[in-house]
């Protein structure tokens, strides 16, 4: 696919990992819609330039509207916290735009997953629902890529609460953490050739951090200190204060502690170039 008078469709472009696949898109020359239930609040994120079409994922008119005449569409969605919701977001919502983007003849889908997704490892809801909307993606006959990326470093400072940033269970397993900034221009890339068709790409980053240690880099520059926590002491605090969110987190990083990295990142690095920002770089210029 050559860039010129291309639109990507990006799902999700005003969240922490879409809009970063936005700019990039849009920087490398790509004409960028967004799907938004808030289009001048989606405007006033991302800035001038951006074609914004009105809706979300549950309106069947308005993802038509946003499908048609595009090249391409990424999905970046986030179900959760509870078992419907990820069905509806990470199931149904994909398996929706997958069908229409085939019936409107959409060029590919590319979709964020995570590396830990497989029938084998299907232990969670958020899990479970990734594994039949990838399903779903795959069998609708849209040409689509689907990226399995390691942890974002965007995500460290999202555990951090007062002073302290929680290490919420026993992590014992490296990952090869990744700065959004690299996966989007891997995403960017992936419309610019046809060789990522029809293929699972995992991404990871330069360097492989256990989660503790990863926060322990990130701690040094944000100026707070590493405090752990297992998962069923987050899980009864969920409980005892009706939090969803709290007891979601329990039931996401029980299933961390259970899967490692798995898959090569080789085939995605020779075709979409290797990711080179280190944790340590990251973590100087994003402190929070």
């Amino acid at each position: 696919m050559t860039i010129t008078n291309k639109t990507i469709l990006v799902i999700g472009g005003t969240g922490m990992l879409g809009k970063p696949v936005a700019q990039q898109l849009k920087a490398d020359g790509f004409n960028v819609r967004l799907l938004a239930r808030n289009p001048e609040k989606a405007q006033k994120l991302l800035g001038a330039g951006y074609e914004i079409v009105k809706g979300d994922v549950d309106n069947a008119a308005a993802l038509k509207e946003a499908l048609t005449g595009v090249d391409g569409v990424h999905i970046s969605l986030k179900g959760g916290p509870t078992e419907a919701d990820f069905d509806r977001m990470d199931h149904l919502a994909t398996r929706d735009i997958a069908n229409a983007a085939k019936e409107l003849n959409v060029g590919r889908v590319t979709i964020l997953s995570a590396y830990a997704v497989s029938e084998e490892k299907a232990d969670t809801p958020e899990s479970r629902s990734k594994v039949k909307g990838e399903a779903a993606l795959k069998s609708s006959g849209v040409p689509y890529i689907i990226f399995r990326a390691s942890w974002f470093m965007e995500t460290l400072p999202l555990f951090i609460q007062g002073k302290s940033i929680s290490l919420i269970g026993n992590q014992i397993h490296p990952l090869h953490w990744i700065a959004a900034e690299d996966y989007a221009r891997m995403v960017s890339k992936s419309y610019q050739t046809d060789e990522t068709l029809n293929k699972e790409l995992y991404i990871f980053g330069p360097e492989a951090y256990t989660m503790g240690e990863a926060m322990k880099i990130y701690a040094d520059h944000a100026g707070v200190k590493v405090a752990p926590m297992s998962t069923q002491m987050l899980a009864v605090l969920g409980t005892l204060t009706f939090n969803a969110e709290w007891k979601g987190m329990a039931v996401l990083m029980k299933h961390y502690e259970n899967w490692g990295e798995d898959g090569s990142p080789d085939e995605a690095n020779r075709l979409l170039g290797k990711p080179n920002t280190t944790l340590r770089e990251w973590s100087a210029k994003h402190r929070k």
